[in-house]
């Protein structure tokens, strides 16, 4: 259950309550309407217990009514709900008043007039909605304010009942609040009157981040913390749910792992579905089961239902603002919110799950094949060939259009679990690794396992699954599976192999913290000679990042070298080149040569839709590190704010700890220590998610120097590795100073000035001037 009303209100739903109050107080003057909408769990109903309990201190009459379940047993059944109580109370005054025709018309369909004559007659629904307009009128001395909840559910009565009402307003003080399920897919609730004049519209959206970090637990781990403020997407009945089971702290997991297979576990309990009809619930465990997204026959097939129920249930979960179409077609259908997938998978029942696993699983099976046709005899895990290219979404080369691509992520996150699996499965189970590569890598890791369970697979399956591991964060495994693979003599036979499969472990080299061997993998004997763009690129990483001693000259000309050999066509790998140019130049001094490439990296992420840039993630890490290095920190956390956010969608753990640090950095450069060690604890919890030491190590470095800068005592014991010419190029630094102006005042070459800000980052083990400046302060306090 949700219980949220336990909770304070935050700040925008107080201020939508202010919206409420404000209607109440102008319907003292005549009637008003207002219409409140939002997607489930959403604080309606919160919001109108609240109105509820003010407008009744203040004396108004209060008549509230809310269906229960989905459907209705009965005519105006959710008018009677509100009405009923009060019709019991009343004195034979207010049926004289409302006279005897009117009180006969509401005699079939409010309860409490069961003994009055009409009682046993068919009722006249326009009679009835033109009685209830006066009822209301007379029903409170002070006012009457009529909610009327979940009208989504109401029948096609109650919507004439409000349009009506809406047209021909009651007489008095009398506010009518109607509330319902914002749709998903435009779809619109027939005869309610949307846009009518005079009609207050308050939609509830998703909460503002700080409203939605304010409502967790006190407590709350920093890793859990990001995935519960991700997983809700500010929707505070599922922020509650999901923050009940955060702590600990839930295993790391991409969003996408919460839409399809067997999700985590988020919450102890369920969020409340108890408004759906007993099919309403069945098909909902049924499409939580096949993932998202579904189809309404394979719906059908697992819920063990003719497909007309199938489709009477999905109209039921659609118009609970559970499911919504996918696709211009309409065919398929996911959950509007992964966690409530997998928040109905937990809650459908284990023994049920394993009865229509089955099914779901012949449902998808036949799906797939449809849409692909069966392969050639042979075909399975050699489909992750090329592994030069980096790879795409599902819809790619490899065959089949999106719905069959669905139907292939849905039907390999069964298969990683499913006993026994012949050469399609295989296939599937390899296709969705490749093309989820970037977005699930975890996932896609656990799929190329069940393909090597089956037996001898090409080495193309394990260098792919080698990536995932790089991706998802598990370094070491990575780094083992490298060296397992044996001799490179293979890679020659794929298009790009050598060159791809060094860059990948260079990369996993150097995120774990061996940067000397990482450099060998690129440079060392059988290397790679320079002028390949991805293998530049790593050069100028390896050689920006500042536990590796940075060197910003030398990652200045790998980055440039990178840039000319990218592919034009690439946008992503461009980008990516420009952001290690930028953040090159900006720690070497060369703030015109910097704002030009950042803004061509900005430009080009802008054109980079999603997939290809869970690509390049890394290029925001680049990017607001020059921007920070720029002095515009503002800039620079926005940009790697983007880059986390990301990689915490997209599972990518320790390219996430990363960029936490990286925002840690901006925030500090802002002046903003408490939001850099905010960053720095979520940096420290992915550290140990991962077991990395390296990225352990370097976030308890970052928390001594963000100590150091609150107290105001810089950090000066690494300036004794300067020599006094270094320490004073580093005061004029703190200064705030160009390499032009420091050339100048010193009267020597800009280049000489490069060669001393290339060593001051390496012996400080710094990559820009900001971290220089922070540690060493003002210049007189180093000279």
């Amino acid at each position: 259950m949700l219980h949220q009303q336990q909770q304070p209100l935050t700040a925008a739903r107080t201020r939508d309550l202010a919206v409420l109050y404000r209607e109440l107080r102008l319907a003292a003057g005549g009637p008003r309407f207002v219409r409140l909408t939002g997607e489930p769990w959403s604080g309606k109903s919160r919001l109108l217990r609240q109105l509820a309990a003010t407008a009744h201190k203040e004396g108004w009459t209060v008549a509230s009514g809310r269906l229960p379940r989905a459907g209705r047993t009965r005519p105006f059944e959710v008018v009677a709900d509100a009405l009923d109580d009060h019709l019991a109370r009343a004195d034979g005054t207010l049926f004289e008043r409302l006279g005897e025709a009117r009180t006969r018309a509401l005699a079939p369909v409010l309860p409490a007039l069961a003994t009055l004559p009409g009682a046993g007659e068919r009722p006249d629904p326009g009679a009835v909605v033109r009685a209830l307009r006066v009822l209301l009128g007379l029903l409170g001395e002070r006012g009457t304010l009529f909610v009327l909840d979940d009208v989504h559910r109401a029948g096609p009565e109650v919507l004439d009942l409000l349009d009506h009402l809406v047209r021909h307003p009651p007489q008095g003080p009398v506010l009518t609040v109607f509330a319902h399920r914002a749709v998903p897919g435009g779809r619109h609730l027939a005869a309610v009157p949307y846009d009518a004049p005079g009609v207050r519209h308050i939609a509830l959206g998703p909460l503002p981040a700080a409203d939605a970090r304010a409502l967790l637990p006190a407590g709350t781990p920093p890793l859990a913390a990001e995935l519960v403020l991700r997983d809700a997407a500010g929707v505070p009945g599922l922020l509650h749910a999901l923050a009940r089971g955060a702590a600990p702290g839930p295993s790391f997991h991409a969003t996408a792992e919460l839409a399809t297979g067997i999700p985590p576990v988020l919450a102890p309990d369920s969020i409340d579905l108890h408004t759906l009809s007993s099919l309403g619930w069945r098909c909902a465990c049924a499409a939580a089961l096949l993932g998202d997204p579904f189809t309404a026959a394979a719906l059908a097939h697992t819920a063990g239902v003719p497909v007309e129920h199938a489709l009477a249930g999905l109209d039921e979960l659609h118009a609970e603002g559970l499911v919504r179409p996918e696709g211009a077609a309409g065919t398929r259908f996911c959950f509007v919110r992964p966690a409530v997938r997998a928040l109905v998978h937990h809650a459908s029942g284990a023994g049920w799950r394993s009865a229509a696993l089955g099914r779901a699983l012949e449902a998808l099976r036949a799906e797939a094949a449809a849409g692909t046709g069966r392969a050639a005899p042979g075909a399975g895990p050699q489909d992750c060939r090329e592994e030069g290219r980096e790879e795409g979404p599902e819809e790619g080369p490899e065959g089949g259009d999106a719905g069959a691509a669905g139907a292939r992520r849905t039907l390999a996150a069964h298969l990683e679990h499913a006993a026994g699996i012949g050469l399609e499965d295989i296939r599937a189970l390899a296709l969705s690794a490749r093309g989820g590569l970037y977005t699930r890598p975890a996932r896609s890791a656990a799929a190329l396992r069940r393909v090597m369970a089956v037996g001898p697979v090409p080495v193309e399956v394990r260098l792919l699954l080698n990536k995932a591991l790089v991706l998802s964060g598990r370094l070491e495994e990575a780094v083992r599976g490298y060296e397992e693979t044996g001799p490179r003599s293979h890679e020659d036979r794929l298009p790009g192999g050598r060159t791809d499969t060094a860059v990948w472990q260079a990369r996993a080299l150097r995120w774990s913290g061996r940067h000397a061997q990482a450099r060998s993998v690129l440079d060392g004997d059988g290397g790679l000679p320079p002028g390949g763009s991805a293998a530049d690129a790593e050069r100028a990483a390896l050689a920006l990042e500042p536990w590796a001693g940075a060197d910003p000259e030398e990652a200045r000309a790998a980055a440039e070298r990178a840039l000319r050999t990218a592919p034009a066509d690439d946008p992503g790998a461009r980008a990516h080149a420009y952001a290690l140019l930028a953040a090159a130049c900006a720690a070497a001094g060369d703030g015109e040569s910097a704002r030009a490439a950042a803004d061509g990296a900005h430009a080009l992420l802008a054109r980079t839709g999603e997939p290809e840039r869970a690509a390049h993630l890394e290029a925001l890490r680049w990017l607001g590190a020059a921007e920070t290095g720029l002095g515009e920190p503002e800039r620079g956390g926005r940009h790697v704010e983007r880059g986390l956010a990301a990689a915490l969608e997209h599972g990518q753990a320790h390219l996430a700890g990363l960029l936490a640090l990286g925002l840690a950095e901006a925030a500090l450069a802002a002046g903003d220590t408490e939001g850099a060690r905010s960053r720095i604890r979520l940096a420290a919890a992915l550290a140990e998610q991962t077991a990395v030491p390296a990225l352990a190590d370097a976030a308890r470095e970052a928390e001594r120097r963000t100590g150091a800068h609150a107290t105001g005592a810089p950090d000066t014991s690494r300036l004794s590795l300067l020599s006094e010419r270094e320490r004073i190029v580093t005061g004029l630094v703190g200064e705030g100073r160009t390499n032009q102006q420091i050339a100048a005042r010193l009267d020597i070459s800009v280049k000489t000035v490069e060669t001393y800000m290339s060593r001051i980052f390496k012996k400080l083990g710094m990559n820009s001037r900001t971290q220089v400046a922070h540690v060493v302060g003002l210049s007189a306090n180093i000279r």
